[in-house]
């Protein structure tokens, strides 16, 4: 009898030791860690800009090649805390190498792809984001993945599909789950969560200067969001500068990395802050963007409908090389000229009029204005009078006579005959 009521203290201590224990691991318990963001864009996509944002800071520093840096995350419920690692890959395109060191086999299903693009330049948009998603899938196709893990890694991304879409429409049965994917979603399934962030959208009013109309805008529109359903992606419209979607941007990435709550529906109504969350968007729903196109075919080229800006093409100025005998025939031409040509007196100026003309006779230094000009024709009268004239000759000592005496003879400087 003392030995079977001994065995059932011990189970008793042993139920609320067990009690204990799983108690103190829940509370022991923290938000998932080694979570990582990776940012991809073309420069000047406002990529480095967003993520001060996102980590609450005011200035932001430009790197270079790939830039770390961390959001500080904390969930108030339980006040756990935890950091978020953001990678973003320089705009660069030659630096697209860099990609492996952000995202690899060991973190591939902790990642998050964040693909940046600008409407500042709306004509750079789809090329920009078509080249780094297939930068993307480039280097997930060098990473050794089994088979078995990027099946898994898939279904995944079409159970977060689906679990909003069961959420937004309830009748959807969850037991057919493939069958549910509507027509054009996750055509595209590179087995990763990603969102697309449209930045600058304050850049909207400078478009519309521009003569940007909104069929333009609401082609742009249907574009992204079609290039979004393929890839089961979310998409943003954020302007940092006007403080635009980007808390709703932190909150969404709480939500599909760490599981925080997140309510807010699609925003398709205003052009500059548009959201639609992943798994909420079909073809039939960007259809519906159509019947306001009436200049604009919906299904014409990106590139047709937002051309490129026309700049008027500048043409430098070439030099030509010229050969050596027409070079120099060209130059003897020019010579014969200026030999042709009368040679015009040479004016002096009234600045250098202060040398002595005669050595009884002097100009002063700065004469009077209206005598300038008679004093320029005197002086190139005796300019082409002392070209007229013989030489003058110097005093010379003629032979010396029978008596021995020389004889000189001087010129006369009046007159010019000799004595």
């Amino acid at each position: 009898m003392d030995s079977s009521v001994q065995v059932d203290v011990e189970n008793d201590a042993n139920h609320w030791n067990n009690l204990l224990l799983d108690v103190q691991n829940k509370s022991r318990k923290k938000l998932p860690e080694n979570k990582n963001v990776l940012l991809l864009g073309d420069s000047k996509s406002g990529k480095t800009t967003l993520v001060t944002k996102l980590q609450g800071l005011k200035d932001s520093k430009q790197g270079w090649g790939m830039e770390y840096g961390y959001i500080q995350v904390r969930d108030d419920s339980t006040d756990e805390n935890s950091q978020l690692n953001v990678w973003t890959l320089d705009g660069d395109r030659s630096l697209k190498y860099l990609m492996k060191f952000a995202l690899n086999e060991q973190h591939f299903e902790d990642t998050t792809i964040i693909l940046v693009a600008s409407l500042k330049h709306p004509w750079k948009i789809m090329e920009s984001l078509e080249f780094w998603s297939a930068r993307l899938q480039d280097h997930i196709d060098s990473l050794n993945l089994g088979m078995e893990q990027t099946q898994n890694l898939r279904d995944k991304c079409v159970d977060r599909i689906l679990d909003y879409t069961l959420l937004d429409d309830p009748s959807y049965e969850s037991s057919t789950k493939v069958r549910l994917l509507n027509d054009g979603v996750l055509t595209k399934n590179l087995g990763l969560d990603i969102i697309v962030v449209i930045t600058m959208t304050d850049c909207i009013k400078n478009l519309e200067i521009d003569n940007y109309s909104e069929e333009h805008f609401d082609y742009i529109q249907c574009c992204l969001r079609k290039f979004c359903l393929q890839f089961g992606a979310a998409l943003f419209y954020v302007s940092v500068m006007e403080d635009k979607n980007c808390d709703l941007l932190y909150k969404y990435l709480m939500h599909r990395i760490y599981r925080f709550p997140f309510k807010t529906p699609a925003l398709i109504v205003e052009k500059d802050s548009v959201f639609v969350p992943s798994g909420w968007d079909s073809l039939k729903k960007i259809e519906v963007l159509y019947e306001n196109m009436q200049k604009i075919n919906p299904e014409s080229h990106y590139s047709d409908a937002i051309p490129y800006p026309y700049e008027k093409p500048h043409k430098e100025h070439e030099l030509q090389d010229e050969e050596e005998q027409v070079f120099l025939a060209r130059q003897l031409v020019l010579l014969n000229q200026n030999i042709a040509q009368p040679q015009t007196p040479v004016v002096r100026k009234s600045i250098e009029l202060t040398k002595p003309l005669s050595a009884n006779k002097r100009i002063s230094d700065n004469p009077p204005p209206s005598s300038e000009r008679a004093l320029a024709s005197f002086f190139n009268a005796l300019l082409q009078k002392k070209q007229e004239s013989p030489t003058v000759r110097t005093p010379t000592k003629k032979p010396v006579d029978n008596t021995g005496s020389p004889e000189l003879n001087q010129n006369d400087d009046d007159s010019n005959t000799p004595k």
